[in-house]
């Protein structure tokens, strides 16, 4: 994998969800890949800052990057549902630690796992998942569907719960597509200071970059928060039908091509 040239003055921001948006697991195209990556190298030299916000944790982004058709490292990965910043700066990654510490002396993650205890004791049972077990201020769980009555009835109980700890939680439907079982949500815990749009924020905060600089990319109804965060916020074309109920931009294209497409006509335009 390359390095790509991190900008001195940073004047415009791009995050993009990691599975299904910028990495395609089943219909990937070199060639989409390549463009979308030759576009970043060339404008980080103007000033673009573009990186990785997912929930996924950084162990399993570096797997899909090294297995996968890219070249390049993106300028910074934000992992484990927005609790994590690193840097791909002098061939290695590093954490932002002053955003590190914002989560260290305030968050325990052994409340989320009364909070399952709790859920338990109502008959509410949520999966570990297990990839996810070491993430330090997370936890990611997967619901097996009932019928639509009860799993509203659950999902307020379990929303509910996390707010009254300091919690948010992310309710979305799992994607078959990128490994996660047919018929289940995913049930994602984080502290209510993070989040993918808490990470868009910290950054513009960080580096100085104007709102009307700012871009984002999803494909599922965790990442419309961040889409709406930004000044373009963008679904591609292959986001789930959930989702696109929630949030009205859509790119023509599908997957990396789309991000490509949007940020081509904003910059060349």
């Amino acid at each position: 994998m390359k390095t790509i040239y991190f900008p001195e003055h940073i004047t415009s921001l791009a995050c993009s969800d990691f599975d299904e948006t910028y990495f395609a697991h089943q219909h990937s195209h070199p060639e989409d890949v390549k463009a979308l990556e030759s576009f970043i190298a060339q404008y980080a030299h103007k000033g673009l800052l573009f990186g990785i916000v997912s929930a996924s944790t950084k162990e399993m982004i570096e797997s899909c990057l090294k297995h996968g058709p890219n070249e390049i490292y993106p300028h910074f990965i934000s992992t484990n549902s927005g609790t994590e910043i690193f840097y791909f700066d002098d061939e290695q990654w590093r954490r932002d630690e002053d955003y590190h510490k914002k989560f260290v002396n305030n968050y325990d993650k052994s409340i989320i796992l009364n909070i399952e205890h709790v859920l338990k004791s109502k008959n509410i049972d949520l999966i570990t998942q297990t990839p996810f077990i070491n993430a330090p201020f997370t936890r990611n769980y997967y619901y097996k569907m009932i019928d639509k009555k009860t799993d509203e009835k659950n999902f307020d109980i379990i929303r509910k719960l996390a707010e009254h700890h300091h919690f948010c939680v992310n309710i979305s439907m799992c994607n078959p597509l990128i490994g996660d079982p047919e018929n289940h949500y995913d049930i994602d815990f984080y502290p209510q200071i993070a989040g993918k749009h808490a990470i868009v924020r910290y950054l513009m905060d960080k580096f100085g970059i104007p709102q009307s600089e700012t871009f984002a990319f999803g494909d599922s109804g965790n990442d419309i928060k961040m889409l709406r965060a930004v000044n373009s916020g963008y679904l591609v074309n292959n986001a789930t039908p959930e989702a696109k109920k929630l949030y009205p931009n859509i790119t023509e294209n599908t997957y990396n091509k789309g991000i490509t497409e949007v940020l081509t006509a904003h910059f060349k335009g």
